[in-house]
């Protein structure tokens, strides 16, 4: 829980300083009388030994307080308080020998108890002070040995209820502000949190934000803003995009300029606060609005293909069944055969085609389990040589590892085996390809190698890319199911180049 001390505003602080000025200048007045000239020029002056000696300690004692509030600044408003009590006995005891019942002094203390109730935020204080100030008015004058004969107990009591009456306008003062503060302090938590979430909100979204003063000054810079405009808050704008900004008519919200090489589309908004215009700017790379919209075009491209899939599946069937019949028939000859093998080859291939598509616009979702890597590689090996006529030499596994288990989709991790080998071996040079499986880093790591040329960079770059192919009898849709697959099992597909060797990096 925060303590009073830490929660104490600058006002309170201040408070205290002034307090502990006003007793340095009160108790340099009472200590000034001891001087010839000031008695006269006051019409006061000291009769006994002990009235000098208490001005003296509280000139004394207010110095020391005074120096402590600035060295002890942690412990200001505990000191403070206390120095507020001591003050209560120094005042009422010169008060009392400078017969201040009837000249009024004894008003003074009225400052103390108030400043008291106001900054100590207690109930109790109602009671604590007006009692100790009542308390010492009756029994200093046996102390000092004044004579109180001509003083009567009413007008003690009347001090007393001006004492009682000061502390319950100061606490309750005191509640009110206590109440403000708290209120203030909960407003200010839910700004801050709100501000926080503000902030979290606009460093998430893709576009850069930045918002920036009238001397564009940047007051606020989400990370996608400062990677574009290559600048940070607290910063000036890029002198380049300034330029733009100021070129570009107020009425227009919206406008295209050229930072750092890259084609950037800005929004500006103006917000106006008082005299100040504050004004944000919504920064998007065209590159990136490029590859939203081929990200849209692809969507509605699954969809489209999936849709004609199941229409021309239909029919596909319908020819290859007709294929089929036509070529057991003893009515044909060899010539036409052929021509109906044909037709049955290029069946199945738009077949596998439609397949893909429909694989490429399916929710893969996994069902996963725990599976023993190895066990599985090596069987995948020997049935996959066995239906594609392969050599056991030409498919070598270079197991670095005794086990790995591995948590995922069972029918997923067959199909990603099965089209990286396939894929591996089509774009191969010497008909051999090498499954690698390694830890690294915590991962089980499970490499597809083949020797081949080095891609050039626009291959390299759309391998994953849907309908990217560089095969004439390829659908371009392999690579990017398998990363699809991938990530519906939290795991990585990747393309590394380690010559002479393609390697298709799978971490699971």
């Amino acid at each position: 829980m925060v303590s009073k001390a830490e929660n104490l505003k600058s006002n309170e602080l201040t408070s205290v300083r002034y307090l502990n000025l006003f007793r340095l200048l009160l108790s340099f007045f009472f200590f000034s009388i001891i001087f010839k000239e000031v008695r006269s020029l006051v019409g006061i002056s000291y009769t006994l030994d002990i009235a000098r000696f208490i001005a003296s300690l509280y000139l004394t004692t207010s110095i020391l307080i005074w120096i402590v509030s600035l060295f002890v600044k942690k412990r200001t408003l505990f000191i403070g308080l206390f120095a507020l009590i001591l003050d209560l006995p120094f005042i009422l005891s010169l008060t009392l020998l400078f017969n201040g019942l009837e000249n009024g002094w004894v008003l003074l203390p009225v400052i103390t108890i108030g400043s008291f109730s106001i900054l100590n935020h207690k109930s109790f204080s109602i009671f604590a002070m007006p009692l100790l100030a009542t308390s010492l008015l009756l029994i200093l004058p046996y102390f000092l040995d004044l004579n109180f004969d001509h003083i009567h107990i009413s007008s003690i009591f009347l001090y007393a209820l001006i004492y009682f009456g000061i502390a319950l306008v100061g606490i309750r003062q005191s509640q009110a502000y206590n109440l403000s503060l708290l209120l203030t302090q909960m407003q200010k938590k839910k700004v801050t949190n709100l501000a926080k979430i503000n902030e979290l909100i606009i460093d998430q979204i893709n576009s850069g934000v930045v918002v920036f003063d009238s001397s564009y000054d940047i007051l606020h810079i989400n990370s996608n803003a400062q990677k574009i405009i290559r600048s940070q808050a607290n910063k000036k704008l890029p002198m380049a995009l300034i330029k733009s900004i100021i070129a570009t008519p107020e009425h227009k919200k919206e406008f295209k300029t050229t930072l750092f090489g890259e084609d950037i589309l800005i929004n500006v908004a103006t917000l106006e606060q008082g005299e100040t215009h504050t004004r944000l700017l919504i920064i998007d790379q065209q590159s990136q609005l490029k590859k939203k919209s081929q990200q849209i075009e692809l969507a509605n491209l699954g969809q489209l293909s999936a849709t004609i899939a199941h229409e021309i599946r239909n029919p596909l069937a319908a020819i290859y069944s007709a294929s089929e019949l036509l070529k057991e028939s003893e009515k044909i000859n060899d010539e036409d055969r052929e021509l109906t093998d044909i037709i049955i080859h290029q069946v199945k291939r738009s077949n596998r085609i439609i397949e893909d598509v429909l694989l490429m616009s399916k929710n893969h979702v996994a069902n996963k389990q725990d599976i023993n890597l190895i066990e599985k590689i090596t069987l995948f090996k020997k049935n996959y040589c066995l239906q594609n006529n392969k050599e056991a030499s030409q498919l070598m596994l270079d197991l670095r590892v005794d086990s790995a288990f591995v948590t995922f989709d069972t029918s997923h991790l067959s199909q990603l085996l099965w089209n990286l080998t396939k894929n591996a071996f089509k774009h191969g040079v010497n008909n051999h390809v090498i499954i690698k499986v390694l830890k690294k880093e915590g991962d089980t790591i499970v490499d597809f190698l083949n020797k081949g040329e080095e891609f050039d960079s626009i291959v390299e770059e759309n391998l994953f890319t849907p309908f990217f192919t560089t095969h004439t009898q390829g659908t371009g849709l392999g690579l990017f199911i398998c990363r699809e697959m991938c990530k519906s099992n939290n795991a990585k597909l990747e393309y590394l180049r380690q010559e002479p060797f393609h390697v298709f990096r799978l971490h699971l």
